[in-house]
């Protein structure tokens, strides 16, 4: 869903007047979220001027389409502002950009990849480096998104951090990062400039499919072939997902319950019992990836976080970027209350 969908020409329009944070929190709790607080407000406020600095271009047409605060579907995350529309060959593209207040950023450690330690609501925090959050948040988009799945928009994830210190940079460019900011490059204080070149590369005017942020916001959600084949070799890989005795059992019998769902449209809720080592998480990441396998949205919840970090390391062998495919599969049960309605076949 998302909360501000205007053009580049209204979105302009908006900050110039000093009414942008207004209207964002206006729409996002018309819409039901719980957000909007002081701090994210002066962060709208704050960070959209220099947003409008960069899409402020001649380059760049007035029905150039702009959205901020797009909640990713089945998640509780939101991506701070899009850009869609297309080049100048009219390749369609939708520009994700990750936006951030931080001045200045360290390396946590050389074993953590995704993480740097910052200051963030007046207190040091480990959060995810930027360029690894925009590219997580393209990666969902994906393996769901059917427009995206046939190819027909282009995604390009990116960071601006536009009060960060130069003298810092390199916290955010050292090598344990290397994967996210070449996927998804980040730029800083002091690279305005080419940050909108960057941008202007992707998106200098409207798409002639007419609304891309509609098609991305409303076409139908299911999982990619790859993500399904991901998920497929990694389970199958791996001798300890083999079914044994009652385990397969148990398999057929929730496979034949899926089915009778998918034919009555009814809810069916199975209790599978069993003490330690039985392989009711086996039978679980199986189940998981056979109804992936049917194009269905699905998802392995447990509250404790252990075994789902211990599955993630097994399954990926700690590749970064398959745990960037599957980490979503893996789901907490305190994140599904934001999740709309049936927004989950199984």
């Amino acid at each position: 869903m998302i909360v501000y969908n205007e053009n580049k020409k209204m979105f302009v329009q908006d900050v110039k007047d000093n009414i942008i944070a207004d209207k964002i929190l206006n729409l996002i709790r018309e819409k039901g979220f719980n957000a909007g607080q002081e701090r994210e407000f002066e962060s709208w406020h704050n960070s959209m001027q220099f947003m409008r600095n960069i899409v402020d271009d001649q380059d760049i047409d007035d029905e150039v389409q702009v959205a901020i605060e797009y909640n990713i579907p089945q998640t509780s995350k939101r991506i701070d502002f899009l850009l869609a529309g297309s080049d100048e060959a009219s390749a369609d593209h939708i520009v994700i950009v990750e936006l951030k207040q931080w001045s200045k950023a360290e390396v946590v450690d050389d074993d953590m990849h995704f993480s740097v330690r910052t200051y963030v609501a007046n207190d040091k925090r480990i959060v995810c480096h930027p360029s690894y959050q925009a590219y997580s948040y393209s990666r969902f988009l994906s393996n769901y998104s059917e427009v995206i799945q046939q190819g027909e928009v282009g995604l390009v994830p990116c960071a601006y951090l536009h009060n960060y210190q130069p003298a810092f940079k390199s916290a955010l460019t050292d090598y344990i990062y290397k994967d996210w900011y070449s996927a998804a490059p980040f730029f800083i204080r002091d690279e305005a400039r080419e940050f909108a070149k960057f941008v202007k590369k992707y998106v200098t005017k409207r798409s002639s499919k007419g609304d891309l942020l509609y098609l991305i916001d409303h076409g139908r959600l299911h999982p990619t072939k790859s993500l399904q084949d991901a998920l497929s070799s990694m389970v199958k890989g791996t001798p300890m997902f083999d079914l044994l005795d009652e385990q397969a059992v148990c398999y057929d019998m929730c496979l034949k319950a899926m089915l009778q769902c998918q034919k009555d449209r009814k809810k069916r809720t199975i209790v599978i019992q069993g003490g330690p080592g039985t392989g009711k998480s086996v039978l679980a990441v199986n189940l998981l990836m056979q109804i992936l396998n049917q194009g269905l949205i699905t998802a392995y919840v447990t509250k404790n976080s252990a075994p789902r970090n211990a599955f993630l390391s097994l399954l990926t062998q700690n590749n970064a970027h398959r745990v960037i495919d599957i980490n979503h599969l893996f789901r907490s049960p305190f994140g599904l209350s934001k999740v709309p309605s049936n927004g989950y076949d199984f």
